[in-house]
């Protein structure tokens, strides 16, 4: 009688071989995973990006209405254009990757809002050149450039790289406003 020295329960090489494999893609499929989702940083850009285009769109609707300058609404209807073009991009970018980022200025925004809408005249024209014109953009052209340099999705590196350009021209045009208005003053 001749005794076996294998066991049927002993792995085998091709079964030791399979799992290795098994485990190896299971561990691929999940470090996949992991990195196609958005990290905090990436989801906060987005949140503040949205906020800083609605806030600009809001405020720029504002100053088409209330402004009689004719600068002052030829920026506003720029930025409206612009703002309203990078804020579809931004929510179709945000939407693929099960993000939900608001189309509304956040609470703080709305508040700048309400104090830019209760003036008129020059006084109106020169704060809104200044806050919604120069200090909002140098805001979105520091967070577009962190998040050009930082941020781990592709995508949402490339989207703040693609917009930064736009955004740093609307800086000049700020403050090339901002000082023509007060050259009038």
């Amino acid at each position: 009688m001749r005794i076996s020295t294998t066991s049927s329960r002993a792995p085998t090489l091709r079964s030791v071989a399979i799992g290795a494999a098994v485990a190896l893609l299971s561990g691929i499929a999940i470090n996949s995973i992991a990195a196609a989702a958005p990290g905090a940083y990436d989801r906060q850009f987005l949140s503040k990006a949205a906020d800083a285009g609605s806030t600009e769109i809001a405020a720029s609707k504002v100053a088409q209405s209330k402004s009689s300058n004719a600068e002052v609404k030829k920026f506003a209807d720029a930025m409206v254009a612009d703002h309203t073009k990078v804020a579809e991009e931004l929510k179709q970018l945000a939407s693929s990757r099960q993000i939900e980022v608001s189309d509304e200025p956040g609470a703080k925004h709305k508040a700048q809002i309400a104090r830019l809408s209760r003036l008129d005249g020059k006084p109106f024209d020169t704060e809104y050149a200044a806050s919604i014109g120069v200090a909002a953009h140098q805001d979105a052209v520091k967070l577009f450039t962190e998040a050009s340099q930082k941020a781990s999705d592709p995508a949402i590196k490339a989207f703040a790289a693609k917009t930064l350009p736009a955004l740093q021209h609307h800086l000049a045009m700020a403050n090339a406003l901002h000082a023509a208005l007060a050259r009038q003053a």
